[in-house]
């Protein structure tokens, strides 16, 4: 496989082209691969208690939760809402996101650390006091995913 970048001031955006004499599956796999990347760039859309529209990074979310109907944005330093279901947002993140209960999604770049209790396995993150239970259910996969990042 052979890459090259091409540097054209006179482009509006950026733009990705796949050569390929067939399309297999490393070219399948690598074509995800950059659209999750693009994705993790993208901004999207939150709101806050009195409706404020916020733009945030998908870096910046530490998780996602469920608080009775309402689906709750976690940040280091903020909570916002959002108008998506926890499906719908497990379809849309990137892989580093990765659903650790029923009721959570979990930015998997945003740990410090992984703590197994008598009462649950609590998660703790950088930089913020939040704090989140991983359902026993998930634990194995989690613990299976963290290795996989720590080895690669």
């Amino acid at each position: 496989m052979k890459i090259t970048i091409e540097v054209q001031s006179d482009l509006q955006e950026k733009e990705i082209i796949i050569r390929t004499p067939k399309l297999d599956q490393q070219v399948k796999d690598l074509s995800q691969l950059l659209e999750k990347q693009v994705q993790q760039t993208q901004h999207f859309k939150f709101f806050d208690q009195d409706g404020t529209e916020y733009y945030l990074k998908l870096t910046e979310i530490l998780f996602f939760e469920t608080d009775e109907r309402k689906i709750l944005v976690h940040t280091a330093r903020q909570t916002y809402l959002t108008d998506k279901k926890l499906y719908q947002l497990a379809e849309l993140l990137p892989p580093n996101f990765m659903r650790v209960a029923k009721s959570a999604i979990l930015n998997l770049d945003q740990i410090f650390s992984l703590k197994h209790t008598l009462t649950g396995n609590v998660i703790q993150f950088y930089n913020s006091q939040k704090q989140l239970y991983v359902s026993r259910s998930y634990y194995k996969s989690l613990k299976h995913r963290l290795n996989e990042r720590r080895l690669h």
